[in-house]
């Protein structure tokens, strides 16, 4: 690992956490409450409020997924932000698709609508992340020629 691919994991990092973190607050919040898995009682048991994040747990689990993303995309020999949105598209499809449904099988948290509209926005972001992450790599590798 070098210094370009540490800083490209860690924007990528922000940029998928930012992405996620809007498509909840302006879109998935209120569809979940309109769409729920089981009763609204049912549900505050199992969700934080938005107010109430475990922080550290968070930014593990974004630098997971943000390292995630630079390290297939860094494997993937993908130079643009085009060909990275394509990769992106591919991980991001196959793995949300994996989560989501197996989610929607085994547990009651989510239900039919939620899990495609999980889908579309964790698809989404996975997607503009990977397209950054590529660009990014990219210009480190340039650079490093230089």
């Amino acid at each position: 690992m070098n210094k370009n691919f540490l800083l490209t994991g860690l924007v990528t990092t922000i940029i998928n956490l930012i992405l996620h973190a809007g498509a909840f607050f302006v879109f998935l919040k209120d569809f979940y409450a309109t769409h729920p898995a089981g009763s609204i009682e049912y549900l505050k048991q199992l969700n934080r409020p938005p107010d109430q994040p475990i922080i550290w747990a968070l930014l593990v689990s974004s630098l997971a997924f943000g390292f995630l993303i630079t390290t297939t995309i860094k494997w993937s020999g993908a130079k643009t932000f085009g060909s990275g949105l394509k990769y992106g598209f591919i991980l991001g499809f196959l793995f949300w698709t994996a989560i989501n449904f197996g989610l929607f099988s085994a547990q009651n948290i989510f239900s039919i609508p939620s899990v495609f509209a999980d889908l579309a926005c964790s698809v989404f972001a996975m997607t503009i992340s990977a397209g950054v992450s590529a660009w990014m790599l990219s210009k480190g590798i340039k650079n490093e020629k230089i």
